[in-house]
């Protein structure tokens, strides 16, 4: 009769651990899309049309470069705010002003880049370097759901500000 009662107890105790660890959504993962606007199939791709892809959520945009040193060591601390910002109405966007697109996925691929990739074609960085006067990288932009830029000096991944300036976006 013990015995029942116990074993009893170890079934329903191992069913409600069950539910309530394996019942739970899972958070999705952060992923990595990469796009050579050098490419034909990209090739009248223009940076407005960039930004309208990501309509309706907050975009921190990364101009860098993969032979940039500053630039890459914020990817880290861009990653975390990547984690930080999961689930959330937020986008990463990471524009490459590299002229070797192999250097440039290779950079993707060894710093483990998550997020929104684009080699920038002559064009779009004609049109960045123009519109928020782009002439050192690392430089970053923030823009808000509506497609408003907020702020085209926005602080490095690294500052701990940049998290609230984002949040205050959501």
């Amino acid at each position: 009769m013990k015995k029942k009662i116990r074993t009893s107890m170890i079934v329903v105790a191992l069913t409600i651990f069950s539910l309530f660890t394996f019942g739970q959504s899972v958070p999705a993962e952060l992923e990595t899309n990469i796009i050579d606007l050098n490419s034909p199939e990209y090739a009248n791709t223009s940076f407005d049309d960039i930004i309208a892809k990501y309509e309706g959520k907050v975009i921190y945009l990364d101009f860098w470069a993969s032979w940039c040193g500053p630039c890459k060591r914020e990817m880290p601390y861009s990653h975390k705010m990547q984690e930080t910002f999961l689930g959330k109405d937020v986008v990463f966007v990471y524009i490459s002003s590299d002229k070797n697109a192999s250097a440039w996925a290779s950079a993707v691929d060894n710093l483990k880049l998550t997020g929104e990739h684009y080699l920038a074609s002559l064009s779009v960085k004609q049109d960045y370097g123009t519109r928020f006067n782009v002439r050192f990288i690392p430089r970053y932009v923030l823009i808000d759901k509506k497609g408003n830029v907020v702020d085209e000096n926005a602080k490095r991944p690294s500052d701990p500000q940049t998290v609230n300036d984002i949040e205050a976006l959501l």
